[in-house]
């Protein structure tokens, strides 16, 4: 039986190889038909190769020293071909980045899933993510705001998504049972649009919503300290910053290794600042206009971490992550420019997400509700201090508890009724369900919820899940 610990989830660079567009580009069986059909001015790409490796093209730090991959006219299109998030080894057959596409399933009764668990450079967090570019904007000087189109976006390969102890958004609960899940999935072209589907989902057809999880320009020597003093905080107060600097794995290594120019100040790709970076929203799909700061001359742009569809939150800390095609025209606004005063890290957009306002959905409501003596995740360092911090009534706080107690609820309804592991629920979740704020206004008695987007499910499945619901 699994209702009984189910419940208890319930409290909570390299040398330059760019230049015009060269058209080398790998397809999938299927690709999407293109949304831009115009020239494609420039071409980089970090497709079909490892970073770490080659350092082509590609880098996963942050510093104003980091030397530009190529340059580009203002109002040029670029096509920015990517690697997944992890940087895998490229092999051969049925290997696809790295990863083994014949595996899908659980690690428990899957050897292929191990592998790939343990596959290349998996695991070690030091690797991403792996950007494409950067890209210097000839005129473009700081204060200058880079104007991002998103023209397009084409997968280049099958995406997967995994899931795993202790990462992702539920790492502070205690799960039903140990899990390793990863799948694959497949573009397709139907008659009411493009999806996905995974042999772990017979059921299931994910709506194409693709868009870059992380776009940023360089940062300046003046952000760059601002962040390091950040990281000084997280240590006071955390025992350590949440995404370390990690020489190692650091690419470029020139300016970044072990033994690089300024390896003490290069920031991970990880988390973002005021250039943008890991930012993980659907609204940077195709349409969207973004506008950021330059900070260095040239701006510095990248892309990478690219997403074939994601709920809001990437629950288990992937998405369908893919390799990908994304085409973008990198304008410079001067002062005095139409858009220069639209703020920093704004994003215009028409374009459709079809699962922002699903027709058939069901949601979960969590509220910051815990168990008694549970030490708030961010404290579990300062446990001489436990019982102080335990009263704490922090916002940070009420909301992650929340939205877990919102997500516990979605993953029981995914596995008493779906027949999900814990793990496939989770993979589900990442790629599918919203996490979104009902109200703020009560704080800290937050509200969140957990949406279900029910219009995924087909055949049988989509049958039980109605049952259940009394429909």
């Amino acid at each position: 039986m699994i209702a009984a610990p189910i419940a208890a989830l319930g409290f909570a660079s390299g040398p330059y190889y760019g230049g015009k567009d060269d058209g080398m580009m790998m397809c999938p069986t299927e690709m999407p038909p293109p949304k831009y059909t115009g020239p494609i001015d420039y071409s980089i790409s970090a497709y079909g190769q490892s970073c770490i490796e080659t350092e082509i093209n590609c880098y996963n730090r942050y510093s104003p020293f980091i030397p530009m991959a190529m340059e580009v006219e203002s109002g040029s299109v670029v096509s920015f071909k990517t690697r997944d998030l992890w940087d895998a080894p490229r092999t051969e057959g049925d290997m696809v980045g790295g990863w083994d596409m014949t595996a899908s399933g659980n690690a428990a009764n899957t050897p292929a899933v191990e592998d790939n668990f343990n596959n290349g450079v998996y695991g070690d967090l030091g690797t991403v993510h792996i950007l494409t570019g950067p890209v210097a904007v000839k005129g473009a000087m700081p204060g200058d705001k880079l104007k991002i189109e998103i023209m397009d976006i084409k997968p280049l390969n099958k995406g997967f998504t995994m899931a795993d102890r202790p990462l992702g958004f539920m790492d502070t609960v205690n799960a039903p049972e140990d899990y390793r899940a990863w799948t694959w999935w497949t573009y397709h072209e139907g008659s009411s649009g493009a999806y996905w589907t995974s042999p772990m989902f017979p059921d299931v057809e994910v709506p194409y919503e693709p868009f870059p999880g992380s776009i940023a320009v360089m940062p300046s020597e003046a952000t760059v300290a601002e962040k390091l003093a950040m990281h000084a905080d997280e240590t006071t107060l955390y025992g350590g910053p949440a995404w370390p600097l990690v020489e190692d794995l650091a690419v470029p290594k020139a300016v970044c290794g072990p033994t690089g120019s300024h390896k003490d100040t290069c920031l991970r790709t990880l988390a973002g600042g005021s250039y943008m970076g890991n930012m993980d929203t659907q609204r940077m799909g195709i349409g969207t206009t973004i506008y950021v700061e330059c900070q260095v001359e040239g701006c510095g742009v990248g892309t990478g971490d690219v997403h074939g569809a994601q709920g809001d939150g990437e629950l288990s800390i992937t998405a369908i992550e893919m390799e990908s095609d994304v085409i973008m025209k990198l304008t410079v606004v001067k002062p005095g420019q139409p858009g220069y005063n639209v703020p920093n890290m704004a994003m215009y957009g028409g374009n459709s997400i079809k699962r922002m306002s699903p027709g058939e959905f069901v949601s979960f409501y969590g509220m910051p509700e815990k168990e008694t003596g549970h030490v708030p995740s961010q404290y579990r360092w300062a446990t001489e201090h436990a019982a102080a911090l335990v009263s704490a009534k922090l916002i940070p706080e009420s909301m992650s508890l929340a939205s877990q107690n919102a997500l516990a609820k979605a993953l029981i309804f995914l596995m008493d009724v779906g027949g999900y592991t814990y793990g496939e629920a989770m993979i589900l979740a990442s790629v599918t369900v919203d996490i979104r704020v009902a109200q703020l206004v009560d704080k800290p008695a937050i509200g969140m919820e957990a949406v279900v987007d029910l219009s995924i499910f087909k055949g049988a499945t989509h049958a039980k899940f109605m049952a259940h619901l009394g429909k």
